[in-house]
């Protein structure tokens, strides 16, 4: 069977179907028997959920992630097939490491080093307190990271904080590649390389992708990566758009509307005159984080989040900006060692619904007895 593109199927929903070509499964178990003992659900990937679990001989922690395979009738999806493929080839520090393939009845799973918390995990809990030389050192290992993966001509295509892993011992690891892909080996000026549109997590889409560009590069993950440099100083994501029109609305809110002077091929992007905005607003990108970043943080920011992505700052660019030469000087991230539990994004969110909801309890509670008495 020839070569699939998941770009040129994914818009359909289609599901290509792939017998695994070079894919090595490294140990074939019950994963439910004497290996691995699941303890709770810690994540939910681009293409499956993720697991903590124990390995019962050795006692090491390991993060398990089901593939989903439902709608296949035989082999793997080829998106999968292409994100085991690229883990396999990647050997940096800043990437998390696949360990291994476990295979039970139709269900498949992917194994990985087991790592305590996200970024985003991290940031929600504000009494957690970072010094701006941790960040610089979370920063510093973030670009390190893409960089290595953008060398090698990959693009990460959902870049967020919740896929960024940190350690006990202050590793940072980019992790979920379900929508990773190589790049195309083509001339851009003859050719587009027409890759999927439907990429990136809502808040992390840069404005090209939301006017529907399909012809992009790796400069669509540097601008999730300015996102989460903010996101380090606010704790909070910055762009919190409702669907993709408000999400576009979010970003002109901030950095201004398009200019054709400054982004002269806008206009050529396939939702961009359905999606002209009536109105024209300046950037008030340096009053809304000038007075929380430092001068050399600031315009590295403003170098990540340019508006055209043809301007934008690339990795290797980032990690010899000013802003690691300037005080205070990087910092050991000593202080995860001090940290009490586990945060991911995930669990955060479930506690979030579970406070919700004993406030609702709490509210209708409290109305019942008020009827009560005016009875």
């Amino acid at each position: 069977m020839g070569e699939v593109d998941e770009d040129d199927y994914r818009a359909g929903n289609e599901v290509q179907r792939s017998e695994s070509p070079g894919i090595r499964f490294m140990q074939r178990s019950n994963i439910n028997g004497p290996i691995y003992e699941r303890i709770q659900q810690v994540g939910e990937g681009t293409y499956g959920k993720v697991y903590k679990a124990k390995n019962k001989i050795t006692g090491a922690l390991v993060a398990l992630k089901r593939l989903r395979l439902e709608t296949e009738r035989e082999g793997f999806p080829i998106t999968a097939n292409r994100e085991i493929g690229l883990l396999q080839s990647f050997d940096h520090r800043n990437i998390v490491g696949l360990s291994e393939m476990m295979v039970e009845r139709n269900q498949v799973f992917m194994v990985f080093p087991y790592m305590s918390h996200d970024l985003s995990g991290i940031l929600q809990q504000q009494e957690i307190k970072i010094s701006d030389g941790e960040k610089k050192n979370i920063f510093r290992q973030l670009l390190e990271g893409i960089n290595y993966l953008h060398k090698k001509r990959v693009i990460h295509r959902d870049i967020k904080g919740s896929n960024i892993l940190i350690s006990t011992d202050g590793v940072l690891k980019i992790t979920d590649f379900g929508l990773a892909r190589a790049m195309k080996n083509i001339n851009p000026k003859v050719e587009s390389p027409n890759y999927t549109n439907r990429v990136i997590t809502l808040w992390y889409r840069p404005p090209e992708i939301l006017l529907g560009s399909t012809d992009y590069g790796r400069e669509i993950d540097i601008w999730g990566i300015g996102c989460l440099l903010l996101e380090l100083f606010t704790r909070h994501a910055v762009f919190q758009g409702t669907n993709e029109v408000d999400q576009l609305l979010k970003v002109y809110d901030i950095m201004g509307t398009i200019k054709t002077s400054e982004w002269p091929d806008a206009d050529r992007l396939p939702w961009f005159e359905m999606l002209r905005p009536n109105f024209h607003t300046e950037s008030k990108f340096k009053e809304k984080f000038g007075g929380i970043l430092s001068t050399e943080c600031f315009d590295l920011a403003a170098s990540l989040l340019r508006m055209n992505p043809a301007q934008r700052m690339t990795a290797e660019e980032a990690l010899r900006h000013p802003y690691f030469q300037e005080e205070p000087a990087e910092a050991s991230l000593e202080f995860l060692k001090h940290v009490r539990g586990e945060w991911h994004e995930f669990e955060a969110k479930r506690k979030r619904k579970e406070m919700r909801q004993q406030q609702l309890q709490q509210q209708q509670h409290q109305q019942q007895q008020q009827q009560r008495m005016s009875i």
